[in-house]
């Protein structure tokens, strides 16, 4: 069995030939038919705290009981980026037919952590104004669409590539603002909010979470998924003085609830009502696409053995 084998903390894992795994109940070996690569799975890999050797990954479209089943975890150490992983079955969620392997990755971890938090965190009323920090990235183009189907009244798309955000008018955002890392970006957000945000969803943490929350009104959530910016923050008391600082981590979530929260989004994705941006690639490009996952790639990318 081939995958992709991290030996060392913080190093760069290998296409290896593996011995097949094992499982005892309740978990159960399976075949994977996708696996889709994430930022958590990069952060995961220069955990100390984590075992190595392992195969890395976590998300995987794979076949259970003769089924096509999205699963959000496998099982360490046999990861998703093989042919083969260990799964928990009564933790799966059976996909309809219709649905390519590709999209069901793309709004899997990255669909959670853009749904759960605007609906259930955030609590996004209908009318409000969203901001999307790294709305170019996997979760910002799913965030942008779901806080319209949420009942947004106005969503602002917030990043450092103008190309890509451009790209966003497309998929309902009603402005986007280029941050430039300068103290004219809480005016820009203003402007584009139109006075100011109600909700902010905030994958990056660090400056420019301090920047959007500079540019929030009164009774605003702030609510952070992520700190691919910065692992701290400065940040001032009148700034958050009258809002509410918030976080939300898919590990940390029920099981029932992000099964909801995923069979909410398929249906949207089957209706054109969320449009999702992947790149297949084969299971032997496996080493190229961990660097590519590095670098940002503004798109989900998806392993097929």
């Amino acid at each position: 069995m081939r995958g992709l084998l991290l030996e060392s903390v913080g190093g760069t894992p290998r296409l290896a030939d593996l011995p097949e795994p094992v499982a005892t109940e309740p978990h159960a070996v399976v075949r994977v038919l996708a696996a889709g690569l994430n930022p958590v799975d990069r952060k995961m890999a220069a955990d100390p705290a984590l075992p190595v050797p392992r195969v890395v990954g976590n998300e995987a479209v794979v076949e259970v009981s003769g089924r096509r089943a999205y699963a959000e975890r496998t099982i360490a150490p046999h990861g998703s980026i093989a042919e083969r992983a260990v799964v928990d079955p009564d933790l799966t969620i059976p996909l309809p037919e219709q649905l390519p392997d590709e999209a069901a990755l793309a709004v899997g971890i990255a669909g959670l952590a853009a749904w759960v938090p605007l609906e259930s965190v955030a609590r996004l009323g209908r009318g409000e104004t969203v901001v999307v920090l790294g709305a170019t990235g996997a979760v910002g183009r799913i965030a942008v669409q779901v806080a319209r189907l949420l009942g947004a009244g106005r969503v602002v798309a917030v990043g450092r590539d103008p190309k890509r955000l451009a790209e966003l008018e497309e998929l309902g955002t009603d402005a986007t603002v280029v941050l430039s890392g300068g103290v004219e970006d809480v005016a820009a957000i203003r402007e584009a909010t139109a006075g100011g945000a109600d909700v902010v969803l905030d994958p990056v943490f660090g400056a420019p979470m301090v920047t959007a929350l500079q540019a929030t009104r009164p009774g605003a959530r702030v609510v952070s998924i992520g700190n691919s910016a910065g692992a701290s923050a400065d940040v001032p008391f009148d700034a958050v003085r009258g809002r509410t600082l918030l976080t939300y981590s898919n590990r940390l979530t029920a099981a029932e609830a992000k099964r909801a929260a995923y069979e909410q989004l398929v249906p949207h994705v089957l209706a054109g009502r969320i449009r999702v941006s992947t790149r297949l690639m084969d299971l032997t490009d496996a080493v190229e696409a961990w660097q590519l996952q590095a670098e940002a790639p503004g798109t989900k990318l998806v392993l097929r053995p």
